[in-house]
């Protein structure tokens, strides 16, 4: 692993803005492996009206400065910083590099509000470009914002939370992006990795407003203090990054609060029902994303919270331990699940359920009125149990389905399956259903913030720390099992 700058090995920082947290880890180079982590509560929404889903661009900045100060008193001896964040979303600056807006995320849906007659705004945006740019994408949300006189006034540019973060961190006044975030707001040429300048124009979008694009895990600025910051990447690449040891055959599943299954292919292809997303140095992911994953999980805890609430029962800060401990009791193998240190997820078939349910509580990217359903509810399945298992077994077929609709020379290229997310993470009976529903071992990553990770590396890569993919990913480990190199299994 040639991962120096000059004669001495380096400590990288990675710092993940998420929807629900913001976490900073450091990678030290000497020990290829992960020595810190600072974690806080992304505790900035905007309450004006509950469907909007907006976050206060200013108090993640804070945030992120508090994470970096706390981490530069423990290690000076930074020598990158590398940003990934949530995608899709999108907050206006001024020319001084200034929010003048709210962040609109992922979660926003605006584009699928009615325009004009029937005609969303999605709609109205496809019959001028052509794209169906799905909702909560940030274009769609500025084509709005466009048609209903909503731009502020002393806007001169937008770009994502995590454009904004490295920015500021850089002493920057206008975002520059690369091609993960930049895909990520629609109107976006993936084979040529650049915005469609023509359905810009179409749609009335000025040029002005779209941010410069450098290639990925490239220095854009300095830190006052001198260390080297790079243009942002988007966190499902940088999670995918930050989680797969071997890119070129590892199928990855991760559940947050969203949930997506991922597949590096070295050239732009088309696969029904996949986006096919940029991914660095000109490789692509193959992604099949839903709105559910751990949002839907969360649900239940929240409702189970609500009715000890109702029934005036003390409610301890989180539920998913009881709920976990309850899943083990009635689970087939539980003594094999709680024993996690034994080997990979793959032991006796978990207890299933006769409840089913699909969990698109949040409707999907291309329907987002489309709600979830519970069928084939009978005298003996209408139990708390049996409610946690039908969601948790809703979200695995979900994204088993993604994986049917892979081609045949596709999966059959596929020889390690590994799991992330705090999902996956905090459920180990999850984690089972991930191993059965795939048919192989899921290996999950030491590490919890795998976007960080991906972030940090992708810093390592900015400042020649690494020079290939098989670098960067040493620093990988898996908690489950060791690492086998496939190329070495025969010998």
């Amino acid at each position: 692993m040639d991962a120096e700058v000059g004669d001495e090995a380096v400590k990288l920082l990675g710092i993940d803005v998420g929807t629900t947290s913001i976490c900073g880890v450091v990678v030290d180079t000497a020990v290829s492996g992960i020595v810190d982590t600072v974690t806080r509560a992304n505790d900035s929404q905007l309450v004006i009206r509950a469907e909007d889903e907006l976050q206060d661009a200013n108090r993640i900045m804070h945030i992120v400065e508090d994470i970096l100060s706390e981490t530069l008193q423990r290690h000076r001896e930074i020598g990158a910083i590398g940003v990934s964040g949530q995608m899709h979303g999108i907050v206006y600056l001024d020319a001084q590099g200034m929010p003048v807006s709210p962040l609109y995320t992922w979660r926003n849906n605006l584009g699928t509000r009615i325009y004009k007659g029937e005609m969303t705004y999605a709609d109205s945006l496809y019959e001028r470009t052509g794209y169906r740019v799905p909702s909560g994408y940030g274009l769609l949300t500025h084509y709005a914002h466009v048609l209903e006189q909503q731009v502020p006034t002393d806007a001169a540019v937008l770009c994502t939370i995590a454009d904004y973060v490295t920015m500021r961190l850089s002493g920057l006044s206008r975002p520059v992006t690369d091609v993960t975030l930049a895909a990520s707001l629609g109107l976006f040429d993936e084979r040529r990795l650049t915005f469609d300048v023509e359905a810009l124009g179409n749609a009335g979008i000025q040029l002005s407003f779209i941010p410069e694009i450098a290639p990925s895990c490239s220095v854009i600025g300095r830190t006052r203090d001198g260390i080297a910051v790079t243009n942002a990447i988007g966190d499902n690449q940088a999670a995918h990054l930050g989680s797969v040891r071997s890119l070129a055959d590892t199928l990855l599943v991760n559940v947050g609060t969203g949930a997506q299954v991922s597949l590096m292919v070295p050239e732009y292809m088309v696969v029904e029902g996949f986006e096919t997303r940029p991914f660095l140095f000109h490789h692509y992911l193959l992604v099949g994303a839903t709105l559910s994953g751990g949002g839907a999980y969360a649900l239940v805890e929240s409702f189970f919270r609500q009715v000890l609430e109702l029934f005036g029962a003390s409610v301890p800060a989180s539920l998913y331990e009881t709920m976990e401990h309850a899943l083990q009791k009635v689970t087939r193998g539980a003594e094999y699940i709680s024993e996690r240190k034994l080997g990979p997820y793959m032991g006796e078939r978990p207890s299933h359920t006769t409840l089913q349910v699909s969990p698109k509580f949040f409707g999907t990217r291309q329907s987002p009125e489309e709600r979830g359903a519970m069928t084939n509810i009978g005298v003996d399945n209408f139990t708390p149990v049996d409610l946690m298992m039908g969601v948790l077994h809703g979200v695995v077929s979900e994204l088993f389905e993604y994986y049917q609709q892979l081609p045949s020379a596709l999966r059959s290229s596929i020889r390690h399956l590994v799991g992330a997310g705090n999902a996956i993470r905090k459920s180990p009976y999850m984690a089972q259903l991930m191993a059965e529903a795939f048919g192989q071992s899921l290996l999950v990553p030491r590490h919890q913030e795998e976007a960080a990770v991906g972030a940090a590396l992708c810093g390592g890569k900015a400042i020649e720390c690494f020079s290939s993919f098989d670098e960067m990913t040493s620093a990988i480990h898996y908690a489950n099992a060791e690492w086998v190199d496939e190329s070495l299994r025969d010998l």
